[in-house]
C-alpha cells in the first residue's frame, strides 16, 4: 500500500517524460519520451518534464542549458547528463536515461506527498525543496579564483532569482540548522576588512615590520656581544665591532659567526626567523595571519530539522533565523530550568537569570520592509545576539514572537540592557523603524517564590 501510494500514477507516467535535449555532438539516442535539438524547441513543443536528459553538447553548452531549466518553472526536475558529459556541481548525475528517468519518479513521489506550489516558494523554500527531491544530495562548493570568497555553490547561484543573494541565504540555512555540513572541503582564511580570501603571505622585519630582509651573513663581537651583518664590521683595517671598536683578529676569540641569517636593510634588526604578514589583494589591509577569519569550505546537505519545517510549512517563520545553536525545544528549556530549582533546594550556591523577549510588531516589521529583506535584517540581528550569549545559555520560543532565555550563574538584567540596545540600534539604523520588544527578566534566588517551577516563573514574565 506505502509504495503504491509513492509509486507515480499511470496518468503521470502517460503525461510525464525524460525530455532528452540532444546537442550536435550526440550520437542517436533513443528514449520513450521526446528529443529535442534546443532549449527553445523544448518550450514550443508545450510537454511536461519528468526529467532532463543532456547530451552532446560541450561544457559551457551544457552549463547554460542547466542554469535555464533552473531559472525556468521546471527548476526542481533532475538533470542528468550522459557518460560523455563532465560530472560537475551543477548536475544531478552523470549515467543513462534510465538513471535520469529512476530520478524523475523518485523526485515526483517526493513533490506529491508535499503538494507545495513549486512556483510560490520562497528562495530558502526552493533550496529545502529541491534537496527534498533528491536523497541524500549535496550542495556542493566550486572553487573560483575569480571570487573574492574563493568559493561557491552552483546550484545556490542558479536558484536564485534577481534580488536573492545566494551567500547570504546559504548562511542564513546552516545557522538556523535547515542545512548541515556533510563533509569539510577546504578551509579558507579571509580578509576581516573587506572578507576576501585573495591574500599573500610576505615575509617581514619582527621589529620593523619591513619587507627590505635578506640572507647575511654576521658576526658576534665577544668583547660586548653585539651582533650584526658582516658588512657592518669591516673597514678599512680589518673587521672591527661598531659598537665598541674591538678589533677582531682570531674567530672563535674575538668573535664568531652565529646562526643568525637575516638581517633587515631599514632598522639594521638581526634575526633568525623572519615575521609572517598577510596583505589582502582587494583592499590592501594588511593583519597577522591569526588575525584572518577562517571559513570552513563544506558539502551541505539538508538536515532533519530542515526536512520537517518543509513539510509543516514552517520555513518562512519571520523569528526562525533567531533559534541559534543555543536553541532547545521547549520542552527541553522547562526541563533545563526545572533541574536548576531542584539543584537550588539543595544547592544554595545555584543560581541563574530568567529573560522574555516579546517582539511586538513582528508582523508589520515584515510587511513594511518586505519578507526578504526583514529575513536578511532579522538573520543578522540573531548574529549579533548570538555573540551576546555564553555557551552556557539556552534559549528557546513558545511562539512565534516570543523568545526565552536560561542564564545560568547570569544576571539577566544585564543581558536585557544589551539586548535593547541592540534593538535600538537597529531602529537607528533603518531610520527609527525596527523592531520594538518587551523585555523582562527575573533572577534566582532573589524573586523566587514558594512552589514556583519553570511554568510559574515564564507565566510571571509573560504577565509583567
Amino acid at each position: 500500500m506505502f509504495t503504491e501510494l509513492l509509486a507515480p500514477s499511470t496518468e503521470d507516467r502517460r503525461q510525464l517524460h525524460v525530455a532528452v535535449l540532444r546537442g550536435p555532438l550526440a550520437p542517436g539516442v533513443g528514449s520513450a519520451g521526446g528529443e529535442f535539438d534546443s532549449w527553445n524547441a523544448w518550450e514550443r513543443s508545450g510537454a511536461q518534464a519528468l526529467a532532463f536528459y543532456l547530451t552532446g553538447w560541450d561544457d559551457a553548452t551544457l552549463r547554460a542549458m542547466v542554469a535555464r531549466i533552473r531559472a525556468s518553472q521546471w527548476w526542481d526536475r533532475p538533470v542528468w547528463a550522459d557518460e560523455a558529459g563532465v560530472r560537475a556541481a551543477w548536475l544531478d548525475g552523470v549515467g543513462s536515461i534510465e538513471q535520469a528517468r529512476q530520478a524523475g519518479e523518485r523526485a515526483l513521489a517526493v513533490r506529491r506527498s508535499l503538494n507545495l506550489q513549486a512556483q510560490a516558494l520562497h528562495f530558502d523554500e526552493r533550496v529545502l525543496y529541491f534537496l527534498v527531491q533528491r536523497d541524500g544530495a549535496e550542495l556542493l562548493p566550486v572553487r573560483d579564483r575569480h571570487l573574492a570568497s574563493l568559493y561557491h555553490y552552483p546550484v545556490l547561484d542558479m536558484l536564485a532569482r534577481e534580488g536573492e543573494d545566494p551567500m547570504v541565504a546559504r548562511v542564513a540555512l546552516v545557522r538556523r540548522g535547515l542545512l548541515e555540513p556533510s563533509r569539510l572541503i577546504d578551509r579558507t582564511r579571509h580578509c576581516r576588512s573587506c572578507g576576501s580570501a585573495h591574500l599573500h603571505y610576505l615575509d617581514v622585519c619582527p621589529h620593523c615590520s619591513s619587507i627590505e630582509i635578506r640572507k647575511s651573513p654576521s658576526l658576534h663581537c665577544f668583547t660586548c656581544g653585539h651582533v650584526a651583518p658582516e658588512a657592518d664590521f669591516r673597514g678599512e683595517s680589518g673587521l672591527s665591532c661598531p659598537k665598541c671598536a674591538a678589533r677582531l683578529r682570531h674567530i672563535g676569540v674575538d668573535y664568531d659567526r652565529p646562526l643568525t641569517q637575516l638581517a633587515c636593510a631599514s632598522c639594521h634588526h638581526v634575526f633568525v626567523e623572519s615575521a609572517v604578514q598577510a596583505r589582502c589583494l582587494d583592499c590592501n589591509a594588511t593583519a597577522e595571519p591569526s588575525e584572518l577569519d577562517v571559513h570552513e569550505i563544506s558539502a551541505l546537505r539538508l538536515s532533519a530539522q530542515g526536512r520537517a519545517a518543509l513539510r509543516a510549512g514552517q520555513v518562512q517563520e519571520s523569528m526562525a533565523a533567531l533559534d541559534s545553536a543555543n536553541y532547545v525545544v521547549p520542552a527541553q528549556f522547562r526541563q533545563l530550568v526545572n533541574w536548576a530549582l531542584a539543584a537550588r533546594s539543595r544547592h544554595a550556591q545555584m543560581q541563574f537569570g530568567l529573560m522574555m523577549v516579546e517582539f511586538l510588531n513582528a508582523a508589520e516589521f515584515v510587511e513594511r520592509h518586505g519578507a526578504a529583506r526583514a529575513y536578511l535584517m532579522l538573520d543578522e540581528f540573531a548574529r549579533r545576539l548570538h555573540e551576546l550569549l555564553r555557551a552556557s545559555d539556552v534559549t528557546t520560543r513558545t511562539a512565534e514572537e516570543r523568545l526565552w532565555f536560561f542564564l545560568p550563574f547570569s544576571q539577566a538584567a544585564g543581558l536585557a540592557a544589551r539586548v535593547q540596545h541592540l534593538l535600538d540600534q537597529q531602529a537607528r539604523a533603518e531610520g527609527g523603524v525596527g523592531l520594538r520588544a518587551r523585555i523582562t527578566c527575573l533572577a534566582v534566588p532573589e524573586d523566587l517564590r514558594a512552589g514556583d517551577d519553570c511554568d510559574r516563573l515564564m507565566q510571571r514574565l509573560a504577565e509583567a
